[in-house]
């Protein structure tokens, strides 16, 4: 078995690869070559510092590692199904985790699916420590039901790209990488709405609206009861595209606005595990 780094490989060959890596997995979440692109480019995953197993020519597994400043990601690791119970999953993060220490990187992160036990005993084998737990949350359409916030809003102030953005940068709460406002820079046309409600409370939401899915969902309360304000942003938002599947990822489990999103129409998908290695 050889190890090579993931840009010797073009994002067709990564892509089938990975896929096959994820053919029996808890949640598939299958890619293709156009995702994997934009996966590498909002995540920051440097190619050169992911890798790739190989024996004779075929493709074993592979991990893939974004970089920010003074932390790094660990993403898309998978071992083929040929390629299990021979340590290769192992030695990818023994080089994955070298490599971030290589760079001068003092933190790495990582994510695992709630449920997936080989990778996460693999992690904690690697020094990786729980720091919280992450609801994927969604919402299916619904357009002829109708979205009633009575009348609790007294102003929405549409925002564009720029403004979502700045409300994001002074997030109270710790994102995640997917939601970390590195990330939703490298996303194009972000929208955002700013809601004040009657009673004086006030909240905003930033998200990306696709043709059939709105997606980079984040909510913010600034004034007023969390789960309260989160539910009227949010329907303020599916009034808007009542069309739109919706999903949010990463929501803290603790965080006490996941009750407004549930009020909004969300559910549990499936969770997962945040674990940090310094």
């Amino acid at each position: 078995m050889e190890l090579l780094s993931a840009d010797h490989y073009t994002f067709e060959q990564l892509t089938e690869a990975y896929n096959q890596t994820r053919v029996d997995y808890l949640v598939p979440m299958p890619m293709n070559v156009a995702r994997l692109r934009e996966y590498t480019h909002v995540y920051d995953v440097q190619l050169p510092h992911s890798f790739v197993a190989q024996r004779d020519q075929d493709i074993l597994g592979l991990g893939m590692l974004g970089v920010r400043e003074n932390r790094s990601w660990i993403t898309r690791l998978g071992v083929l199904p040929s390629g299990r119970r021979q340590g290769i999953g192992q030695i990818i993060m023994d080089n994955l985790i070298g490599g971030s220490e290589a760079l001068g990187i003092p933190t790495i992160w990582l994510e695992v699916i709630k449920g997936n036990k080989p990778a996460h005993t693999l992690f904690q084998k690697c020094g990786f420590v729980e720091t919280r737990e992450l609801l994927v949350a969604r919402r299916p359409p619904n357009p002829n039901t109708p979205i009633d916030v009575g009348n609790k809003v007294k102003r929405v102030t549409f925002l564009d790209h720029e403004d979502a953005i700045i409300l994001l940068s002074h997030r109270q709460e710790r994102p995640n990488w997917l939601n970390e406002t590195e990330s939703m820079q490298n996303v194009r046309n972000l929208s955002a709405l700013l809601v004040e409600l009657n009673d004086g409370g006030r909240g905003w939401v930033t998200y990306h609206a696709g043709l059939l899915q709105l997606t980079r969902i984040v909510v913010e309360v600034t004034v007023g009861d969390p789960a309260g304000v989160a539910a009227t942003v949010l329907k303020v938002m599916h009034q808007r595209h009542k069309r739109q599947d919706a999903i949010a990822e990463n929501i803290p489990a603790t965080d006490p606005k996941w009750i407004g999103f549930e009020e909004a129409g969300y559910f549990d998908s499936f969770r997962r595990i945040e674990m940090i290695r310094a």
